[in-house]
C-alpha cells in the first residue's frame, strides 16, 4: 500500500495552518523526492530549483543510513529534527529508503516522537 501524502499534507495544513513551510517525500535508494505542499508565499521565495537543492542535499546528509551510522549505538533511526533560525525540519523515515520532511516555522510546537508517529499514521505507514 502506497502512502497516503494527500491525508498527511491535509493534516499538517489543518495542524499547522500558515506555520507549515513545505512537505516533500523522498526515496533515498533513488535519490529521488516529490513536493507534496508549499505554502504559496514560498512559491515566489523558492523557486523549484532551489527546492530541489535543498531537498536533494538533505537526501545527501540525513539519509536514514548516515544517521544511523553516526549514532549506530542508539538503533534504528524514526526521525530526525534539525531547528533553523528560520524554520524546523523533520525527517520522518518510512524504511529503509523512504521517508518525508516537514517543514514548519520556528514558531510552530513540535512534539517528538508523537510528531513522527502521527505522521505514520497519516500516512498509513
Amino acid at each position: 500500500m502506497a502512502p497516503d501524502y494527500d491525508a498527511l499534507v491535509a493534516w499538517l495544513r489543518e495542524a499547522y495552518g500558515d506555520r507549515l513551510r513545505w512537505v516533500a517525500s523522498f526515496d533515498h535508494g533513488r535519490f529521488s523526492h516529490r513536493v507534496r505542499f508549499v505554502r504559496d508565499d514560498l512559491k515566489t521565495e523558492l523557486t523549484e530549483q532551489q527546492l530541489d537543492v535543498v531537498v536533494h542535499r538533505s537526501l545527501a546528509v540525513f539519509n536514514r543510513d548516515h544517521v544511523e551510522d553516526v549514532y549506530a549505538h542508539l538503533g534504528p533511526a524514526r526521525a530526525l529534527v534539525v531547528e533553523h533560525e528560520r524554520a524546523t525540519a523533520i525527517h520522518v523515515y518510512l524504511d529503509d529508503e523512504q521517508g518525508v520532511v516537514v517543514k514548519l516555522e520556528p514558531a510552530a510546537t513540535v512534539e517528538v516522537p508523537g510528531f513522527a508517529a502521527d505522521c505514520r499514521d497519516r500516512l498509513g505507514a
